[in-house]
């Protein structure tokens, strides 16, 4: 039985078929009419989305299926249904090629078994919504859960990553990206394959930038090991490509789609400027020097990047005691042990696993300092937080 958020689409170009397609189902279900292919796709444009859409085929200007191929490129999850009084095969056949439809009526329609495609439909769209906020939830927690990894096994891999997403956010958010979950979720897991490599190591080009041959092969080879985690998780291929190019010595080959090869762009001139800044160069000299590789980088993204300086953040910092401590604060200062080893670098964002880590470390008095400086959570913060990556049940186009 449909639900009062399940709407139904009606279109035909006679008003009197759709006066009584309301006459007979009105009760039963929400429907829209819409009289004409163009009337249905203001519909669809400007009305809240609907479940499933019956179309009639034979229309002017656009029959039913260039018009369901059009649902299908604006609406996407909505369940469509061709009726029409034509029935051949050749007809059926484009309907499912081009237009995906769900199910094929024929004219004239008993109200019954119009009832029963109409059924039908909305359990489909049901189950559909039911599995991709699943799969929302499968993939936010699968980031999660890595990204906690990465911030327990090397924090000083992570507090890059944390660091390296946000000039992402900026750039995606200066651009006006579509799809800009992908890029940042590529930063903050770009440095996942670190977990590979010896802490001490990754420290050290942290600290100077250079390393000895055989450790910079490893260092090199961190992209390569985070995509076959990361493509391992339902839907983030394009993410796992994305890091696997994240140098630009070798950005990906344009087979792999315009998502990868913008989104490794971005991340590569993001994580350039980030090691500039961590050597102590100045917002400015790092912008110089990647600007003076020509056509290694993209200019919009370096212009994006060259206002990041004025994106300030005027969250309220406040000294908290570790047991005033919560999660969703982020951490001002480096957190170490008592021997002086790095424990949570700064920009961590506090979360259960890492809090406990805290925690623990307190109860056996092994922290150099029981006391931090925090971000406090804006509001700003918590609604990013309740925004989840829109992944539908297949991977975006790029």
């Amino acid at each position: 039985m449909a639900t009062p958020r399940d709407r139904i689409l009606l279109v035909d170009d006679e008003q009197a078929v759709l006066d009584a397609l309301c006459r007979q189902h009105r009760k039963r279900y929400a429907l829209t009419p819409a009289c004409g292919a163009a009337a249905g796709l203001k519909a669809i444009a400007e009305q809240d989305p609907f479940a499933v859409v019956v179309t009639d085929y034979h229309m002017p200007w656009m029959n039913g299926i260039q018009f369901l191929a059009k649902v299908v490129d604006f609406a996407p999850h909505t369940v469509r249904i061709m009726l029409t009084g034509q029935a051949d095969l050749r007809t059926a056949i484009d309907a499912v090629n081009r237009g995906h439809i769900f199910r094929f009526l024929t004219k004239p329609c008993e109200p019954e078994i119009f009832q029963a495609g109409l059924d039908a439909a909305l359990e489909q769209y049901q189950l559909q919504q039911a599995e991709r906020l699943l799969l929302e939830q499968t993939v936010r927690g699968s980031i999660e859960v890595l990204a906690e990894v990465l911030a327990l096994a090397n924090p000083s891999a992570f507090g890059r990553a944390i660091r390296v997403r946000s000039y992402v956010q900026h750039i995606a958010a200066t651009l006006e990206l579509p799809d800009a979950w992908q890029y940042e979720t590529a930063a903050l897991l770009s440095q996942i394959g670190c977990v590979a490599i010896p802490n001490d190591i990754f420290d050290r080009i942290l600290s100077d930038g250079s390393l000895p041959p055989e450790q910079a092969a490893m260092l090199e080879h961190h992209p390569r090991v985070a995509r076959d985690l990361i493509r391992k998780i339902p839907r983030l291929q394009t993410v796992a490509e994305i890091v696997a190019h994240q140098d630009a010595e070798s950005p990906p080959c344009e087979q792999l789609g315009r998502a990868v090869v913008s989104g490794a762009r971005i991340l590569s001139a993001a994580l350039d400027f980030e090691e500039l800044i961590s050597l102590g160069a100045a917002p400015e000299q790092a912008l110089g020097a990647l600007r003076s590789e020509g056509r290694k980088y993209d200019r919009r993204v370096l212009d994006a990047l060259a206002s990041a300086g004025a994106f300030t953040d005027r969250a309220h910092v406040q000294f908290v005691p570790i047991a005033q401590l919560q999660v969703g604060m982020t951490l001002e200062d480096e957190v170490r042990n008592s021997k002086g080893t790095l424990l949570i670098t700064r920009g961590h964002e506090v979360s259960e696993g890492s809090l406990q880590r805290l925690r623990n470390y307190a109860a056996l008095k092994l922290l150099a300092k029981t006391s931090f400086r925090v971000r406090m959570p804006t509001r700003a913060d918590r609604i990013q937080d309740q925004a989840s990556p829109q992944v539908s049940p297949s991977e975006s186009k790029p």
